[in-house]
């Protein structure tokens, strides 16, 4: 919410709550003193009165001695708990939230600050609460916003910057050290070439980091069908493995695929082969020498299944729940070694989950592991084709 919006809104709560308390005491009169003639309620204390009720977040109005005096019916759909002419340290049971109101009520300052209040589990409120005088009478109107979410995506924005200083502060490190030795003159001739690998490996490293961390923010900017492409998974497992068989045959992995074309779904190729490399890149790296991965591609009703099973090293079973987590290594000092940002298994969930699909790994340390990625299926692409015997030059077919 813009900060005009909460402007807009607190005003409009103060002049709801002037009304409805002019509103309360006029009914007294009446009711202690019938005699008396009363003018009538305008009708914009009643509009005012629905305003109140419409708000959609939560919004109190306090009395004098900080009890609740009504409620509106976000607020008992956030707070079912909730009821009037009770204190606010008994309505919501939180000690700051009633020392806070007594305070601005003492005062007459607004007060806006973040509290965490156990509700559906602990969950974080931004809290606002905004004094008022009538006919000498202290008031308050306290709103309450859930902002559970914002606060978790500003903790994830946080980390996710920490972990990337840290990324990238290991490879400089060691590409700093290297080029000052690079520098002295009398390095022998094969630590010289040393060095200069070990540069060219650090910087390819980087490179891919980066790459990796570009394509994950891209993947969070948006959601639903990217762009209305269409690869074939079978395919593109195909082409993967072809890939992969060198680096397989260096690790000592036999590298196998078991997949059939026409197996569509609405990635773009980028997509659909960062899913089927990074699965298989994972299982060829890290499964152990002697062992057997399979790039397997099927449908599952009215999904497409890629699964890439090995019968190697296996995950420990503490790390299992993490592997999908940015930066989480297994075993560390073997990815950094090997190349891995760390990245690519929560990739693979981003790609996966966009599109409404999911990722899941089961494994057994010593027994191998198996890591699942399911994608709606799509329709084939609609493919041009010249015109021939029977169809004219613009025909189009539809596989």
């Amino acid at each position: 919410m813009t900060a005009l919006a909460w402007v807009i809104a607190v005003v409009a709560l103060a002049v709801a709550a002037i009304a409805i308390v002019a509103l309360r005491r006029s009914r007294e009169v009446v009711e202690v003193a019938p005699a008396v003639e009363q003018p009538a309620i305008g009708p914009e204390v009643d509009a005012l009165s629905a305003a109140f009720d419409a708000l959609p977040m939560t919004a109190v109005l306090v009395g004098p001695a900080s009890e609740v005096d009504r409620i509106n019916p976000a607020a008992l759909r956030a707070f079912p708990f909730l009821r009037t002419g009770v204190g606010v340290l008994e309505a919501f049971g939180d000690h700051m939230l009633a020392s806070r109101v007594r305070d601005a009520l003492a005062s007459g300052e607004d007060d806006d600050f973040e509290l965490k209040l156990f509700v559906e589990g602990r969950r974080t409120f931004r809290v606002q609460v905004v004094p008022f005088v009538v006919d000498g009478a202290r008031g308050a109107v306290m709103t309450l916003q859930d902002a559970t979410q914002a606060v978790a995506y500003q903790d994830l924005r946080s980390q996710f910057v920490a972990n990337v200083s840290h990324e990238l502060r290991t490879p400089l490190t060691g590409l700093r050290g290297m080029l000052e030795a690079l520098e002295d003159p009398d390095l022998p001739p094969d630590m010289r070439a040393d060095f200069v690998s070990r540069s060219r490996f650090e910087t390819e490293r980087l490179e891919a980091l980066i790459d990796d961390i570009l394509f994950l923010s891209e993947l969070e900017a948006a959601q639903g069908d990217p762009s209305g492409e269409r690869s074939d998974m079978g395919a593109v497992a195909h082409g993967v493995v072809d890939e992969l068989q060198g680096e397989a045959a260096e690790q000592g992995v036999r590298l196998e695929v078991d997949a059939h074309d026409g197996l569509w779904t609405a990635l773009t190729d980028r997509m659909a082969h960062t899913v089927v490399r990074n699965l298989a890149e994972n299982a060829v790296r890290y499964a152990g020498t002697g062992s057997i991965a399979t790039v397997r591609v099927q449908r599952a009703g009215a999904d497409v299944q890629v699964e890439v099973q090995d019968d190697g090293l296996g995950i420990p079973e503490k790390d299992v729940p993490h592997v999908f987590e940015r930066f989480y290594r297994a075993d560390p000092s073997r990815s950094r070694r090997l190349g891995g940002t760390g990245l690519g298994l929560s990739i693979v969930k981003h790609i996966a989950e966009r599109l409404g699909g999911s990722a899941s790994v089961t494994s057994r340390e010593g027994f191998g592991t198996i890591v699942t990625v399911t994608i709606p299926a799509a329709r084939p692409p609609v493919t041009d084709v010249p015109g021939d015997a029977g169809m004219g030059s613009g025909a189009r077919l539809r596989w």
